[in-house]
C-alpha cells in the first residue's frame, strides 16, 4: 500500500510541476543579472549592464540589472545561440525601453531572420513586452542590432521557452502515473508471493 501511495503522489507532482518545468527559459543571462554579458556573444560595444535609475529609466524590468544599449554611428549586437527541438514552437520574448531618440534603431532575430524592427523605437519610456513564436531547429540563434546616437535604449527579462503547446498534455502524465501504478502492483505482487 505504501509504495501504491508513493507512485500517486509522484505523478500527481508530475502532472502539477510538469508545464513549469517545460517554461525554463534555454537562455543563460538572460535577465543580464550576472551584472555583466556573460552567455552573451556580438559586438557590444556601446552597450553596458547597469542596475537602478539611468537615463530616464527608472531600474530593471524585473530583477536588478538591465541592458543599455547605445553605440554611435554604427550598430553594436548581442547574441546568443541555444539547443531547441527539431521542430518545436518555442516563444522569444524580451523588454524592450526607448524614447525615439533620433536617430536610433533595434531589431530583433531568430536564426537571422528578423522578428521585430524599428527605427527610433518608442514605447513613452516604459518597458514593453515584445513575444514572438518561432520554430526550434535543433540549434537556433536570436540575436539583436541597435544604435541610439544621442542616448540609450534598455533591453530585460530575454527569454526563448517552449510553447505550452509543446508540453506534453495532462493526459499523457496520467497515462504515465498509471503505468507506474501498474508497475508497482505487478512488482508488489512478485515479492509477497
Amino acid at each position: 500500500m505504501r509504495i501504491k501511495t508513493l507512485l500517486v503522489v509522484v505523478a500527481v507532482t508530475l502532472l502539477l510541476c510538469a508545464p513549469a518545468a517545460f517554461a525554463q527559459n534555454l537562455l543563460t543571462n538572460g535577465g543580464f543579472e550576472m551584472g555583466n554579458f556573460t552567455g552573451w556573444g556580438g559586438d557590444q560595444n556601446g552597450a553596458s549592464v547597469v542596475s537602478g535609475p539611468f537615463y530616464v529609466y527608472s531600474g530593471a524590468q524585473e530583477g536588478s540589472f538591465y541592458a543599455v544599449l547605445g553605440p554611435v554611428g554604427v550598430d553594436g549586437t548581442l547574441n546568443q545561440s541555444f539547443t531547441t527541438t527539431a521542430g518545436g514552437s518555442y516563444t522569444f520574448s524580451f523588454y524592450l525601453a526607448a524614447v525615439g531618440d533620433d536617430p536610433s534603431d533595434f531589431t530583433a532575430t531568430w536564426d537571422g531572420n528578423t522578428v521585430y524592427s524599428a527605427t527610433d523605437p518608442n514605447t513613452g519610456g516604459a518597458w514593453q513586452l515584445f513575444s514572438f513564436t518561432e520554430t526550434g531547429t535543433g540549434h537556433d540563434t536570436i540575436g539583436f542590432s541597435f544604435r541610439d546616437d544621442p542616448a540609450w535604449i534598455a533591453l530585460d527579462n530575454v527569454s526563448v521557452s517552449p510553447n505550452p503547446s509543446s508540453v506534453p498534455e495532462p493526459s499523457s502524465f496520467l497515462l504515465m502515473g498509471s503505468g507506474a501504478l501498474g508497475l508497482a502492483g505487478f512488482i508488489r505482487r512478485k515479492f509477497r508471493g
